[in-house]
């Protein structure tokens, strides 16, 4: 979609291709032209909870046996639980650590999101949706944002400008100007013209009663429109309006459902690249709202789940600002509507706008942020909304016999001790939805390489290692080249016919020293190995290496590799000065 069109993460929209060669031997890599893609699906269940005490100050101090957990009201095992503490003071500007409590540790992971000494430590994304935003609820939090900006003290602090439309976007940097610049180019030009489109057509038909006439053949919704059309269309009569209706609830659930795509595809995007990042990871989504309809809440789960893996904390700013819902309707009803039906508009339009909030309302408080709204204080909602609580919780469980129906299921989190509780405030995701399909091994395995590719944790699981080196070129840039050494002899392979079969997924990726990825390559290498070659041949171990052209500069390079049979992972980073 939008992002992946303009590169914001280049290795999961791009091809990425790579060739590799054990000589004499059955090895092969996948052909040219393979795409890599990312899917998400998994069983296991995370919670955000942040718990506050009467003055709204964080609490770091619970430990598992503190915490109830409910899955549609029946109680839960939590297997899972770690605390994320993140401080900032002047020795140590930002900290964040994962402490896992009263659980056994995950084999083979060592956190290592604490950003060295001189590099970046806050991470701040500004994703505007300009998908749906007004020009004047632009302008107000556009300027809100500069404001913000200007005051930050933090010279290590990193700030990007998305859109939800993929236009006038800057990537993580600590120049103020290219922010303002950023900032400045933002516009409303597509959702401007979608509004007037929609304000042309006979009858208006909004996203939210398109789809109660579309998707639910809702007679009092398309009772409504037939008479709205009436109105708009003068001398039609019977049958011709109530197709009209029907007609622009269809253009109006088509084109709603591409920007609801659009907004949270490039939603999971900015979270996939700020996983990357050292340091607190922070969303300010400022939207004046939008709607997903059932067939997308699934998305909208994994996002949130992906969100709290990538520890990346979503704040949602309401850009409507403080606005009100007359009950008699408005000043814009043409002709002359019947009291009964001027009621029942106002009602739906209720409810719109209470719809429209929920999803940056569950963001929010789905992964530890903020949801500010309903006043016109745009500065105060930025800055609440930009910081992260000091202490989050995530609890993680398996749902036991959990079908793939799509269903909802409540969630309730608790805690045990009744002195705890009193005076303790606890924010928890309100729910989730079961899949609408049983999880491919095949998506999941993608789902793992592409979290560990976009984390900083190592993980050691596979014999494998990743050395770097460079060479300087002519023209003032060098050739750095990315070696991952795989101890073939100690994969778990599956002998077949006198050899050992495999196979190895390689990526191996660049980021600069804003965090920002630069370069990626994924070598696909299928191993059918002689007992011979893995003693004489491969005992120093098989090399992968991938060549990278780069400027001057400091990068980080990331090394992620995956086997068929043992579904292991190892995965290290290293960081090199190129002069």
């Amino acid at each position: 979609m939008g992002l992946c069109r303009r590169n914001l993460v280049p290795l999961l929209c791009a091809t990425l291709l790579g060739s590799s060669s054990l000589a004499g031997q059955s090895a092969k890599v996948a052909p040219p032209g393979a795409p890599v893609t990312f899917s998400t699906g998994t069983n296991l269940v995370l919670v955000t909870v942040v718990a506050r005490d009467h003055k709204g100050h964080s609490i770091g101090s619970l430990g598992r046996d503190d915490f109830r957990l409910f899955d549609n009201g029946k109680p839960q095992v939590i297997s899972k639980f770690t605390v994320e503490r993140l401080t900032r003071n002047s020795d140590n500007p930002v900290v964040p650590t994962t402490v896992q409590m009263n659980n056994s540790p995950v084999t083979g992971k060592t956190p290592a999101n604490a950003a060295p000494t001189g590099e970046p430590d806050r991470f701040l994304a500004y994703l505007f949706d300009d998908l749906h935003m007004s020009p004047a609820e632009l302008n107000y939090t556009r300027d809100a944002a500069r404001r913000q900006i200007d005051k930050s003290q933090h010279e290590l602090d990193r700030v990007a400008i998305y859109t939800t439309s993929g236009q006038h976007m800057t990537d993580f940097t600590g120049d103020r100007e290219k922010l303002h610049t950023a900032l400045d180019a933002l516009s409303t030009g597509q959702a401007a013209a979608t509004k007037a489109m929609l304000d042309r057509t006979c009858p208006p038909m909004t996203y939210y009663t398109g789809d109660l006439i579309y998707n639910n053949n809702n007679a009092d919704a398309l009772a409504m429109a037939v008479s709205d059309a009436a109105q708009c269309s003068p001398g039609v009569t019977g049958k011709v309006l109530t197709m009209m209706a029907q007609n622009a609830a269809r253009d109006a659930v088509f084109q709603g459902d591409r920007e609801t795509l659009w907004t949270l595809d490039n939603l999971r995007l900015v979270v996939a690249k700020m996983a990357s990042m050292r340091g607190q990871r922070s969303i300010v989504l400022i939207s004046p709202g939008f709607l997903v309809l059932s067939d997308r809440l699934e998305e909208e789960t994994a996002l949130i789940e992906r969100s709290i893996r990538s520890n990346v904390v979503i704040g949602a700013l309401d850009a409507r600002g403080l606005y009100t819902m007359i009950p008699g309707g408005d000043a814009s009803e043409r002709g002359n509507p019947s009291p009964t039906l001027i009621t029942k508009k106002a009602g739906y339009k209720t409810s719109e706008t209470l719809a429209v909030s929920n999803v940056m309302d569950e963001l929010a408080a789905g992964t530890g942020g903020k949801f500010y709204k309903g006043t016109n204080d745009m500065d105060e909602g930025l800055a609440v909304t930009a910081a992260a609580p000091e202490y989050a919780y995530v609890l993680g469980f398996t749902p036991q016999e959990l079908k793939s129906d799509g269903r909802y299921h409540t969630l309730k989190v608790s805690l045990n001790n009744v002195a705890s509780a009193k005076g303790t405030d606890l924010q928890v995701r309100k729910g989730y939805y079961a899949p609408k399909s049983a999880a491919d091994p095949k998506d999941q395995a993608k789902q793992q390489v592409e979290e560990a590719f976009f984390s900083r944790d190592e993980i050691h699981d596979l014999p494998a290692a990743l050395h770097t080196r460079y060479f300087k070129l002519e023209n003032g840039d060098a050739t750095l080249s990315a070696i991952t050494t795989v101890d073939a002899k100690k994969l778990d392979s599956r002998k077949e016919g006198g050899r050992n079969l495999d196979g190895l997924t390689v990526d191996t990726g660049l980021f600069d020293s804003d965090g920002n990825f630069v370069n990626g390559i994924q070598k696909v290498i299928t191993l059918k190995l002689l007992d011979e070659t893995l003693e004489k041949r491969l005992s120093s171990g098989m090399g992968v290496k991938s060549d990278f052209t780069v400027h001057p500069g400091r990068y980080v390079v990331r090394m992620v590799v995956r086997d068929t049979e043992g579904q292991l992972m190892a995965a290290q980073s290293s960081q090199v000065d190129i002069p």
